[in-house]
């Protein structure tokens, strides 16, 4: 599944930088997750700056500029559990510098294409197998680069494997039980000596290497164990009890474990990025 996103997400780097595709935006329906995902229509380029036909003195001599060699688009593989015991799974992520879609459409694993591309073809037969293999449990969402600090903004399209305790009768025999046990206890123990102060500012962090650190605001509390970190207008992370909270502007709001909070960056990013699209989309309408 893995090699299935990462072959899409190269072909698409490969007709991003041919000058095709990529920047063009469409309204996504929500995923699975049930949240809903707006993408906004082309992307919108900075006025070329006038330029001025006086001309220079003669003295002065005007060096040609050597070409800057062209960025080369960012491909990123994530890779990190979330959950405890029977709920826990592994997320695989690939990630693109491209916003939108090829043709402005969203890929979808169901059937024929929109433009009639038969479902035995070879164009969209990757997400099949991912849907298929995961049992439904995949999806797509903006977001931005992990390993790039300037906050290079793009798409991640994921899957989620179940990743439990081991079952009981090759757990005797391999020990796996131990050690899923032992995991679950170390992480829980590790999130319960955290207090909300610590939660904040690792999330804080997390944010920061996104590209976040000017427009982050905390507010930290500790007589009652409360820490507070505003993204933006109506985006808040709250920290409380071993407990972080996602409220959003739409209402919506998510809770983790302060085991999780890999997964709660991940999310707020997300909504971040979803909020910039719905404002772009308005402004192309």
């Amino acid at each position: 599944m893995a090699s299935e996103l990462a072959a899409n997400t190269l072909h698409a780097q490969a007709v991003a930088g041919a000058g095709g595709g990529g920047d063009r935006l469409a309204s996504v329906v929500a995923d699975v997750e049930g949240e809903p995902i707006v993408s906004a229509g082309p992307a919108t380029q900075a006025p070329r700056a006038h330029r001025s036909h006086r001309h220079r003195p003669s003295r002065v001599p005007r060096y040609p500029q050597p070409p800057q060699p062209p960025r080369v688009p960012q491909a990123e593989l994530w890779l990190y559990l979330r959950g405890l015991g029977t709920g826990r799974e592994l997320v695989c992520k690939v990630f693109d510098c491209c916003r939108g879609w090829r043709d402005g459409v969203p890929p979808s694993a169901s059937g024929p294409s929109v433009s009639g591309t038969p479902a035995e073809a070879v164009s969209g037969r990757g997400l099949q197998i991912v849907h298929e293999l995961s049992g439904g449990r995949w999806g797509h969402h903006p977001t931005r680069a992990r390993l790039d600090s300037c906050g290079l903004r793009g798409k991640a399209v994921w899957f989620a494997v179940p990743a439990p305790l081991a079952h009981a009768r090759l757990a005797d025999v391999t020990g796996l039980r131990s050690y899923t046990r032992s995991a679950d206890v170390t992480a829980t123990r590790a999130a319960d000596r955290l207090s909300a102060r610590q939660a904040a500012w690792e999330l804080e962090t997390m944010l920061d290497g996104r590209g976040f650190g000017r427009g982050l605001v905390r507010d930290d509390q500790p007589a009652r164990d409360m820490s507070i970190l505003s993204v933006r207008r109506g985006l808040t992370v709250w920290c409380q009890a071993g407990v972080v909270s996602l409220t959003t502007p739409w209402g919506s709001s998510q809770r983790w474990n302060y085991a999780d909070l890999v997964e709660a960056a991940e999310q707020t990013v997300r909504r971040y990025e979803e909020l910039d699209l719905e404002q772009d989309l308005v402004c192309a309408r």
